[in-house]
């Protein structure tokens, strides 16, 4: 895939892409699906390559019911390795895109917080032309 920006937000328990597929750097992905402990959107491996930033909203929240939740479960990875949580990207504790790395958003916040966050994705996206 060519894509820049990959927003998920199903229910899903299976990724919903293969790391292989995308573009080989600067994608950022955003997952907000429904989370729970089943769910898995996005692929253990690429939250664990060391070509991708994993950005949690809540650490001890994402490795319950997140993407986190499922590279722990493989061994991939633990708390300790997120990178940052999204409030130290946005007050400039921890630095965002830094070069062409991944970066992986899981938001685990409430439903009416991934809905908002997904109609801003629509409508910076062109999605009301």
């Amino acid at each position: 895939s060519q894509s820049d920006v990959i927003f998920t937000q199903t229910p899903g328990s299976e990724p919903v892409f293969e790391t292989k597929w995308l573009k080989p750097s600067g994608v950022t992905v955003i997952a907000s699906g429904s989370d729970q402990p089943t769910k898995q959107e996005i692929p253990a491996d690429l939250l664990a390559s060391p070509l991708c930033k994993y950005v949690s909203d809540l650490t001890k929240q994402t490795s319950k019911v997140g993407e986190l939740r499922s590279a722990i479960k493989e061994g991939l990875m633990t708390e300790n390795d997120v990178y940052a949580e999204l409030g130290e990207i946005v007050n400039g504790t921890k630095k965002g895109r830094e070069s062409n790395e991944h970066i992986v958003v899981d938001l685990t916040g409430t439903g009416a917080q991934d809905a908002a966050i997904g109609q801003v994705a629509w409508d910076k996206l062109g999605g009301n032309r």
